[in-house]
C-alpha cells in the first residue's frame, strides 16, 4: 500500500490498528514569523497530523442512569453516566440507557447516532480529552417515553462565531430548532458537524442491534487500541478533514481560539487622531513618537480548547383520525413539529463596522526612469512623470507602517496554551518595547477579547502606573484599555498581565 493511500485510510477511520492518541508536547504560542503571527495564516496551532481516527463521545444523563455502549451483546457491560467511549467516524451506532429516573430499572431507551466528524489534533492536545456531548436530560427521557422523537445535532463551534455564554464540558450549550433541516443548517453555519443523535420510545430487538453493529468500531472505557473494522465506513460523506501527504494537514479553525494580532479591517489612526479598525481578538498599542500618533499590533496566540454546541428538535405526534365502515377502514395521521423559544442569552450581536475612517498602510513602490511603473497594493504617496505627463497618487506616508522595523514591538503570550477546557482560566502577558529612536508618550494599549474569553475582573496588572478600564465589545466579551502616561524612552519596555476564563 502506498504511503498516500495509507494516510487517506487513516483519516477515513480505517487504519489497521489504532492506539489511544497522545501528543504530550507543549503547545508554544506564536512568536512573530511563526504560523498565526501577522502575515501568516490564522489558526496559530498548526495541525500535527491527520484527523483523529476516533471521536470520543460522552453520554451525559441524570444520576443513576446506566449506559451500555454495545447493547448487541447480551452480557454487555454497563457504565454509570456520565460515561465516555471512542467511536470511529463514518458509522452509525446504537447505545442503551437503563435505570432511568422514576422508571422501572428494566425500561430502556436506545439513542442512535451517526458520527460525522473528528478532531484534528494540535501539539499538546489529546483528542480523547475533548469528547462530544451526547446529552439526555430528564425532560428528554420523559418526552421520548411518551412517543416524542428527539433529535440532537452536535457540532464543534467556530470560535469566531461563538455564542458568548459560559459553559463547562458537562454543561454544553443547547438550543431548540424548528426542524432537523434548520438544526443541520445552523450547525454548518456555525462550526463543523460531528454527531446527529435520535431517540424515542422505539425498542429494537436483539437481532436488529446485532445486524447494525460493526465490530472494532467502539473503543470502550479502559481499552487501549482497536483492530481494523470488518467493513469500511457506511456513511457516504462525513466531516473528517483529509491529510494531504504533500501539502500537509488542512487548517481547521474550530479546535483553537486565536487572540491577538490585527484582522481586517486593519488598525489605523484617522485624521481625528482616533483609532479605527479595532475588532474582537485585535491588540492595538497607540503611542506618540516623532510628532506623530502611531499604532502597533501584536503577534497572534492560540488556545486549544474545542467547544461543542447542541441543536435540539422534537417531533410530537398530535393525534390520529379514524373512519371505519362495514368493509372499509381508512386511517390518516400526521406529525407536527414542536418548537420552543430560544433563550435570550443564545443571541450575540455580531455587527461590525462597514468602513473605518483611517489611513491605509503602504506595501510596495517600484519606480523606473523613462517608462515609470508604480505598483501599490495599499497606496503610497507618489509623483511620477511619464513622457511629460504628471501622474499623482496620494495616500499616507511610508512611515505609517504598523509594526515596521524601528517601531514599537508588542509580543503577546498565553499560559497555558494547551490542555485547556471550557471553564479554565488562562493568563495573558503582553510585553511592549520602544524600538523607535524617539521617546514614546501617551501609550494606550487596547485588547479586544474573543467571544470565547471572559475577562476576570481585578486581575489586570502593569509594571508601570496605568489607568485600566474594561468595556463591552461586539463579540459579547470585553475590551481592556491600559492608559500608560509616558514617556517610554528608546529601548525601554513594559509588561501587562491579566486573566481570562475560557467559555
Amino acid at each position: 500500500m502506498s504511503p498516500t493511500l495509507a494516510l487517506l485510510l487513516l483519516a477515513a477511520g480505517n487504519p489497521p490498528t489504532i492506539p489511544v492518541p497522545a501528543t504530550p508536547q507543549h503547545c508554544a504560542t506564536c512568536a512573530p514569523g511563526t504560523p498565526g503571527a501577522p502575515g501568516m495564516p490564522r489558526g496559530a496551532c498548526v495541525p500535527v497530523g491527520p484527523a483523529s481516527p476516533l471521536l470520543p463521545v460522552r453520554v451525559l444523563a441524570p444520576e443513576g442512569v446506566i449506559v451500555a455502549f454495545t447493547p448487541e451483546f447480551p452480557a454487555a457491560r454497563g457504565y454509570p453516566a456520565p460515561a465516555t467511549a471512542g467511536f470511529r467516524p463514518g458509522y452509525r451506532y446504537t447505545i442503551k440507557l437503563t435505570n432511568l429516573p422514576g422508571r422501572d430499572p428494566a425500561v430502556a431507551i436506545y439513542p442512535t447516532f451517526e458520527v460525522l466528524g473528528s478532531l484534528v489534533p494540535r501539539a499538546g492536545m489529546k483528542p480523547l480529552d475533548y469528547p462530544a456531548p451526547l446529552a439526555v436530560t430528564r425532560g428528554d427521557i420523559v418526552n421520548a417515553l411518551a412517543g416524542v422523537l428527539v433529535t440532537k445535532v452536535v457540532y464543534l463551534e467556530d470560535p469566531t462565531r461563538a455564542v458568548p455564554v459560559a459553559t463547562t464540558p458537562d454543561a454544553p450549550l443547547e438550543f431548540t430548532e424548528g426542524s432537523e433541516r434548520e438544526a443541520l443548517a445552523a450547525a454548518r453555519d456555525n462550526g463543523r458537524l460531528m454527531l446527529v443523535v435520535r431517540f424515542g420510545d422505539r425498542q429494537p430487538d436483539a437481532d436488529e442491534l446485532a445486524r447494525a453493529a460493526v465490530p472494532n468500531t467502539v473503543l470502550l472505557p479502559g481499552e487501549a487500541a482497536l483492530a481494523a473494522p470488518k467493513v469500511p465506513p457506511m456513511l457516504n460523506a462525513f466531516c473528517v478533514p483529509l491529510f494531504d501527504p504533500i501539502s500537509g494537514p488542512k487548517l481547521t479553525p474550530e479546535e483553537c481560539i486565536t487572540d491577538g494580532g490585527d484582522k481586517f479591517p486593519a488598525l489605523g489612526i484617522g485624521p481625528n487622531q482616533l483609532l479605527g479598525g479595532l475588532n474582537p481578538t485585535d491588540v492595538a498599542l497607540e503611542f506618540s513618537a516623532g510628532g506623530k500618533r502611531r499604532v502597533a499590533t501584536s503577534n497572534e496566540v492560540c488556545i486549544c480548547a474545542p467547544r461543542y454546541v447542541l441543536r435540539k428538535v422534537e417531533v410530537v405526534p398530535v393525534g390520529v383520525q379514524l373512519a371505519a365502515g362495514v368493509a372499509v377502514a381508512e386511517a390518516a395521521g400526521g406529525l407536527v413539529v414542536g418548537s420552543r423559544n430560544v433563550a435570550p442569552e443564545a443571541f450575540a450581536s455580531r455587527a461590525k463596522p462597514i468602513s473605518v475612517d483611517g489611513r491605509l498602510r503602504p506595501a510596495i513602490t517600484y519606480v523606473k526612469q523613462g517608462l515609470a511603473v508604480v505598483e501599490s497594493l495599499q497606496r503610497v504617496q507618489a509623483i511620477v512623470t511619464i513622457q511629460g505627463l504628471q501622474v499623482l497618487t496620494s495616500s499616507v506616508e511610508p512611515d505609517e507602517v504598523t509594526n515596521a522595523p524601528n517601531r514599537m514591538v508588542v509580543v503577546k503570550s498565553v499560559s497555558p496554551a494547551s490542555a485547556v477546557k471550557s471553564g479554565d482560566v488562562v493568563t495573558f502577558t503582553i510585553r511592549y518595547r520602544n524600538a523607535t529612536p524617539f521617546p514614546a508618550t501617551d501609550l494606550l494599549l487596547s485588547d479586544s477579547l474573543s467571544g470565547r474569553l471572559e475577562y476576570v475582573p481585578g486581575t489586570a496588572e502593569t509594571d508601570r502606573p496605568a489607568n485600566i478600564a474594561a468595556t463591552d465589545n461586539e463579540a459579547g466579551s470585553a475590551t481592556l484599555r491600559f492608559e500608560i502616561p509616558g514617556p517610554v524612552g528608546p529601548g525601554q519596555s513594559g509588561t501587562i498581565t491579566f486573566k481570562a476564563k475560557v467559555r
